[in-house]
């Protein structure tokens, strides 16, 4: 279903983009940090890394669980984004007819045809909301992380409206409670067997974990090329 951005969109997009072509070494750096996952994913995946390994000591079955319930609501938020993506759509402002002018041409072509929601901020916030109940200081951090390393530099360059981020906003947080209330009691009788017995079923439980916590970094970028793959042979 094709819909429009709201006056409060437009305003903020026709105030942000009045500094863009004023230093485009600038413009081109935000540009690249989104595209190599610097002002995003590396952060986020990082912290997730290291709270797992803290749950390694022992007694650190508890911090073990809440990981394992991040990684899968970061998941079910970018399934839920995905799908309102599907139900809803609009031109990412860069390709606006309306809004295009502002974006100097020396900035790569935008290549998604649709900007809603923001599967960056669902993934991230998801994250952002499990690490704050880990631990407060680094939690806020990448809360702010999330407003300023992924939001604003995406929506600066003309990937995303407000409007974007806060809907992708709430589909995070919308996963990340639904898997800690619903799917996290239950995890207690598989962390145990899975990373704490068999050598075996812990050595491939532990490669399992790092190679999630490195697609979150990447945003799910191989599967996103798989899926182009298959669809590419199927059609």
């Amino acid at each position: 279903m094709p819909i429009t951005p709201n006056r409060f969109d437009i305003w903020f997009i026709t105030r942000l983009a009045k500094f863009l072509g004023r230093y485009p070494t600038l413009d081109l750096g935000v540009q690249s940090a989104i595209r190599h996952h610097v002002f995003g994913g590396f952060w986020f995946a990082a912290c997730l890394f290291v709270f797992w390994n803290l749950g390694a000591r022992p007694g650190g079955d508890r911090v073990r669980r809440r990981v394992l319930t991040i990684l899968i609501g970061s998941t079910v938020a970018i399934a839920l984004a995905l799908l309102f993506g599907a139900l809803f759509s609009w031109l990412p402002p860069s390709l606006n007819p309306v809004l295009a002018h502002y974006y100097p041409s020396y900035l790569s072509l935008n290549i998604n045809v649709n900007s809603f929601p923001s599967e960056s901020t669902a993934l991230y916030a998801a994250v952002a909301a499990g690490i704050f109940s880990l631990n407060k200081a680094v939690g806020s951090g990448l809360w702010v992380g999330v407003g300023v390393l992924v939001s604003l530099p995406r929506i600066y360059v003309g990937g995303h409206y407000p409007t974007d981020v806060f809907v992708g906003l709430l589909l995070g947080l919308l996963g990340y409670f639904g898997v800690r209330t619903w799917l996290e009691p239950r995890l207690d009788r598989y962390i145990p067997s899975l990373f704490g017995q068999t050598r075996g079923l812990c050595v491939l439980g532990e490669f399992v974990v790092f190679v999630w916590i490195l697609q979150i970094a990447v945003e799910f970028s191989e599967f996103v090329w798989i899926k182009g793959v298959l669809e590419r042979i199927i059609g």
